[in-house]
């Protein structure tokens, strides 16, 4: 029983990101609105503004209009397509949330499993919280091995977390019906845990698809900001130190 749920509804997405990407984040990059701020391990940082006016060590560089049309371009990228984690995650979230309820539906036991969706929320606040500080979303760098190794132990501990606490839900919903209908019968409630078990790995099968193709579209949207971030180096000869992405 313990397979029915490979917890694709939380980390799904950062699996295909492991099985896919491999793109290594060399330096610390932060997102505060339409600010990017890349900070290097001894502190040092470069920090590009809404109006696309790039600071270096809180000094000003000044940039040509090819510089800064170069700058607004990779800026703007780089907002809209690494917060897109975070939207995968949050459909996962509200998949795992929709799986829930039906089948919470389907034995008549609404509210059943409201303790298995807090458990679900209260982890992937933990797992955010180490992205987001303070509202902005902060990108430690890693390599791609460090990244892989996080998102494993993440897996592994969603996963136990959700299938504890869903099948012991499911079990005692399962069995207290039985009782009140003439007694446990424990031919029937393997049959009915089992038909539980095909409903979700059909519903998790279709999610698992999409996601991947979202985790691929967005693997190739990192690769696409890899080489934009080469052209912005050597246009910006100053940002050399601050690269983000290498592959």
């Amino acid at each position: 029983m313990k397979q029915i749920i490979p917890l694709s509804l939380i980390l799904l997405s950062s699996g295909a990101f492991a099985a896919q990407c491999r793109v290594d984040l060399q330096n610390q990059v932060a997102f505060s609105g339409e600010q990017i701020e890349i900070t290097q391990p001894d502190g040092d940082s470069a920090k590009v503004d809404g109006d696309n006016n790039l600071f270096i060590h809180g000094k000003q560089i000044a940039l040509t209009a090819e510089q800064q049309a170069a700058i607004e371009a990779y800026r703007e990228k780089m907002s809209a397509y690494l917060p897109k984690a975070k939207q995968m995650a949050d459909e996962s979230i509200a998949l795992a949330n929709t799986l829930i309820d039906d089948v919470a539906a389907s034995l008549d036991a609404p509210g059943a499993f409201d303790d298995v969706k807090k458990a679900v929320k209260e982890f992937y606040a933990d797992v955010e919280a180490r992205y987001y500080k303070d509202g902005d979303l902060v990108l430690p760098a890693q390599s791609f091995e460090q990244m892989t190794e996080s998102w494993a132990e993440d897996f592994a501990k969603a996963k136990e977390i959700f299938t504890s606490e869903f099948l012991a839900n499911a079990m005692t919903v399962l069995s207290e019906k039985m009782q009140q209908d003439g007694g446990l019968n424990l031919t029937e409630l393997s049959e009915s845990m089992y038909e539980l078990k095909a409903r979700l790995e059909q519903r998790m099968a279709e999610h698992a698809k999409q996601a991947e193709e979202q985790a691929q579209d967005f693997c190739e949207s990192l690769d696409e900001m890899a080489e934009q971030e080469q052209d912005v180096l050597k246009k910006i000869p100053e940002l050399k130190d601050y690269q983000v992405f290498t592959i």
